[in-house]
Formats: structure tokens, sequence, C-alpha cells
């Protein structure tokens, strides 16, 4: 009885709102935001463990958070205006009131499920619903989760993807390292090069000065070296005063340094995670960057490719996801043909 007059009296709530809303306005918030929608009574029970599902901690210069998780009551008056927000996940079951314009095109033939919607309150929103059965949504909610978190991760890879090749791809420059160097990379067309012997240095054109700073670079030894992290952050100091003129000397935080193998590359590569600081303590300036030592027995050489970034005041996240794919992209030798 509770239940039932709990989705009757959401109903009226939502109903009341939906005079107030256009669809055709823009939808607003971080797409990191995600409003959730639940009973009071079930995000008492499951909230901490959906918060700790969609919100991981992903290493930049700290542990950040993946995604901002906001609970809303489906009675708060707060539902009405944060229900126009980018990103929505709807919890409750197919009859509560606040899962009926969702599930509009149908209701799942099986419960506990996933369904995603778009532009149910606003113009470019994304709204996620977990359809929970009558009874044990506890469980059901907790068997959704994995799935649920994997979706919104790839979704905002997605996101990042697309928004940083909005200049397009760079391919004459692609196209150049191919032939010139003996390597290639697939960068966005804002990156331009500067070369200095065997020393490729790729900076952002679209960068904000003293805000916002992302540099690519790549270099070379002859041979074959199978390196230890030190050795690694070691080859970084050679080439950091030509990298970065402007910040040579850069300190390493030597108690945040991740290292890992790197997959579907030949046996030896890795790369190397950490935080780099400015010497000069009385201009404190800190980002993170990754290093990636790559063997290419084709070309009998060892590639260095780091990524670095400046970005004070920003969230890392993105900017990590954008490094990655750059780099994922590098390749030597007939791949980079």
């Amino acid at each position: 009885m509770k239940s039932a007059r709990l989705s009757v009296i959401a109903s009226l709530v939502l109903t009341a709102g939906c005079g107030a809303i256009d669809r055709t306005q823009p939808a607003h918030g971080e797409v990191t935001s995600l409003i959730v929608i639940a009973a009071d009574t079930l995000w008492e029970e499951v909230g901490d463990t959906i918060q700790a599902a969609l919100e991981p901690r992903i290493f930049t210069v700290r542990n950040e958070k993946a995604f901002e998780v906001t609970h809303v009551s489906p009675l708060s008056e707060d539902w009405i205006e944060l229900r126009r927000f980018r990103q929505v996940l709807a919890v409750g079951r197919s009859d509560d009131g606040w899962m009926e314009p969702i599930l509009a095109a149908g209701t799942p033939a099986e419960v506990p499920a996933i369904v995603e919607n778009a532009d149910i309150w606003a113009s470019g929103q994304t709204v996620t619903a977990l359809v929970l059965p009558g009874e044990g949504s506890a469980a059901a909610i907790r068997e959704l989760l994995p799935t649920l978190g994997e979706r919104l991760d790839e979704r905002f890879r997605e996101h990042v993807r697309s928004r940083m090749f909005l200049s397009d791809v760079n391919e004459e420059l692609r196209d150049s390292l191919e032939s010139q160097a003996g390597f290639s990379l697939t960068l966005p067309n804002l990156y331009r090069p500067d070369v200095d012997g065997n020393l490729y240095v790729f900076r952002s054109s679209n960068d904000v000065g003293g805000q916002l700073a992302r540099v690519i670079s790549v270099t070379w030894r002859e041979g074959l070296h199978e390196l230890t992290p030190e050795e690694v952050l070691a080859w970084r100091d050679t080439i950091a005063t030509r990298v970065f003129p402007t910040t040579p000397g850069q300190a390493i935080d030597r108690e945040q340094v991740h290292v890992r193998a790197l997959p579907n590359r030949p046996e030896g590569s890795i790369e190397v995670h950490s935080v780099w600081q400015s010497p000069d303590r009385t201009l404190p300036a800190a980002g993170p960057f990754l290093n990636r030592v790559i063997l290419c027995p084709e070309q009998n050489r060892t590639y260095f490719v780091e990524a670095w970034l400046f970005a004070p005041g920003r969230r890392k996240y993105e900017y990590m996801i954008q490094f990655e794919t750059l780099l994922d992209a590098f390749e030597c030798g007939n791949a980079a043909r």
C-alpha cells in the first residue's frame, strides 16, 4: 500500500511539472554529473553501493571521481529542475511515475533490466533506467551495477573522443611522419609539430596560456631495450629541457609512479604514469604525464612517447582519456604505413 501510494504521489508531482518543461531546450550540467532519481527508502538501502559503483576513483594527479552522483527524491521539488540534466539515471519499477516517460516505447519483457532513452525532459539528454522487479529491488540493483558502470564509462569515453577530433584528423602530419620519421600518430589538427633531430614535439595550439597545456613528444634510441620505470624516467630527464624549456628539471613524485605492461605491444613495452612538479616551489605547478616505452623490432628501435598535461583547477580524467587514445594510435615500422 505504501509503495502504491508513493507511485501515485510521484506521478502527480511529475505531471504537475510537465508543463514547465520544454523538451526543445538544451539539457544542462556537465556530462560527468549523474542525477539519480530513486525513492528515499531505496536510496537509504543501496545509495552507498550505487555511489561506489558509479563514482570509481581514477588516478590522474590524485584519485579523481569519474562521475559525480546526485540523488534526488521523486517527491522533491528539486527533481523538476534536476531532471533536465544531461545525464539522468531513474531507478524504480515500471509503474513508478518517474519511470513511465522513459518506458513509453515499451516495458522490457524481463526485469531487472537496463533501458536507455534520449531527450525525455530536455534536448541532448541521455536517460538510463534501472527497471526493477516488484520484490528484491536491492539485489536487482547490485546485479545490474557492473554492466551499468561499463556503459556509463564507455559513453563518456565516446563523448571525449568525439570532442577531441572536432578539428578533424591531421592526415597531412600523419603521412609526413610515416615517410620521414618511420612512425605515425593520429593527432587532431590543433596540434603543431616542432622537430629537433629525432625529437618530435607536438603542442596543442588550442590551449589557453597559463591555464591549459597539452604536449605529445616522441623520440627513440637504436636497439631494443627493456627498461625499468626508473630508466624510463631518467630518459625523460635527458629531453626535458628541450621539450619543456620554460619548466626544465621537473621533479617527479616518486610516491605516485604507476606502471603497467602495454597490451598488444612487443614484450618489454611499458607505460609509466606519474605526476610532474615545478622545481620552483614559490611558483607551484604540477600535472600528470604518461610515458610509454615501445619496442619496435622491425626498425630495431626503442621509442619513448610522452603525453604531458598542465590544467590547474580542471578535472583531469577527460584529458587522460584523450592522451590514452592518442598514444594508443602510435605505430612504427610497417604498422605505421
